[in-house]
């Protein structure tokens, strides 16, 4: 009996595999050696097939759920299949021209950028879209703008060195005039630009006993902005989802306390939130975690493919894809790596734009 040399064997076992993924993404059902025979033309007999199929179950790649049945992929087989795309799929010109005209409409404001954003990865790719916002914490104050709302109400612009913007809207105990704000925003960009957005908070308080008498109305307004326009530890605002619905439809998800779990999670945000900004500190580009891989027990049966956005050469924050780990792995690594690519000229033209 001819005996086949291992580097065949291995690439045999290694197209079938590619095949029953395929497959299984498609049709969400257990993947039989007749289906193999008879949509793939690999020149393999059934029984040839069967043993193939057999040796990938052994060494874990696969999995049959039950004795008659089928065989799916296992989180092992999906992150060697990851891992073997020589050819990760570019995205459409038409799916590009839609996701640059979708940030258009939106790209003077920070946040409605991330909101676009989460909600591009779900249009996209059916399944749930996340956005880890930039720490505004980490960076400097370039400019802060104070602009009368009408009534008690203005609204606080704070303008990071990296071009990064945020909006709060302040009420006030009395409202001040315009040229009241205006002159206070002077006093107070004379003596804060250039601090870390960290010190501010401090650094207001610490002016506030030196400045004179007739300069008692940027007090109060003073005590306002640490309150409210400088509180960065608001985590629920950090972290924008798009799609959550989607999660209902993920097909490993068919017990309630599974589905229950996750939905919990992806609404409470901390834990995804904590989850993405690891990743941002390892500095790397784009990174998949499969089923298992995942640290966090609530997401051992779906899978992340998230990517770092940078402002230059620094990373400052993380978007991605949270679906089934039956997706077609290599058009959502395509999206989430052309989404990030466009973030990253967006937040290229916002420094721009400030200067």
């Amino acid at each position: 009996m001819r005996v086949l040399q291992k580097e065949t064997l291995e690439n045999r076992k290694r197209k079938l595999l590619q095949a029953v993924i395929y497959q299984y993404v498609r049709t969400a059902k257990p993947v039989g050696s007749h289906v193999i025979v008879d949509k793939y033309n690999f020149g393999l007999s059934s029984a040839t097939v069967r043993n193939l199929l057999s040796d990938l179950e052994k060494e874990g790649f696969l999995i049959q759920p039950h004795t008659s049945a089928g065989r799916v992929p296992t989180d092992k087989g999906y992150r060697h299949y990851v891992d073997s795309l020589l050819e990760i799929q570019t995205l459409a010109a038409g799916e590009e021209e839609r996701i640059r005209k979708e940030y258009s409409a939106r790209s003077k404001e920070l946040e409605g950028m991330m909101i676009s954003t989460s909600h591009m990865l779900s249009a996209m790719s059916h399944y749930t879209g996340m956005v880890l916002s930039p720490r505004l914490d980490k960076t400097l104050l370039r400019r802060l703008q104070l602009v009368s709302l009408g009534g008690n109400q203005i609204l606080v612009v704070i303008v990071s060195q990296n071009g990064l913007i945020r909006h709060r809207v302040v009420t006030l105990k009395r409202p001040l005039p315009s040229e009241r704000l205006t002159a206070i925003s002077t006093i107070l960009n004379d003596r804060l630009k250039g601090l870390p957005l960290t010190e501010v908070r401090t650094q207001i308080l610490d002016h506030i006993e030196t400045v004179e008498q007739e300069q008692r109305d940027a007090f109060t307004l003073a005590r306002e902005l640490v309150r409210e326009a400088f509180d960065l530890n608001q985590p629920d605002q950090e972290l924008y989802v798009g799609g959550k619905e989607n999660i209902i439809d993920f097909p490993e998800l068919n017990d309630f306390s599974q589905l229950s779990t996750l939905m919990k999670v992806v609404e409470e945000k901390n834990l995804l939130a904590s989850i993405l900004e690891k990743e941002m500190k390892k500095g790397g580009g784009l990174t998949v975690k499969i089923g298992s891989e995942n640290k966090l027990p609530q997401l051992r049966r779906v899978s992340l493919v998230s990517s770092t956005y940078k402002i230059g050469e620094n990373a400052v924050g993380v978007l991605g894809i949270l679906g089934p780990r039956r997706m077609e792995y290599a058009r959502m690594i395509a999206l989430v790596e052309g989404v990030t690519r466009i973030v990253n000229q967006m937040l290229t033209r916002f420094d721009a734009d400030v200067e």
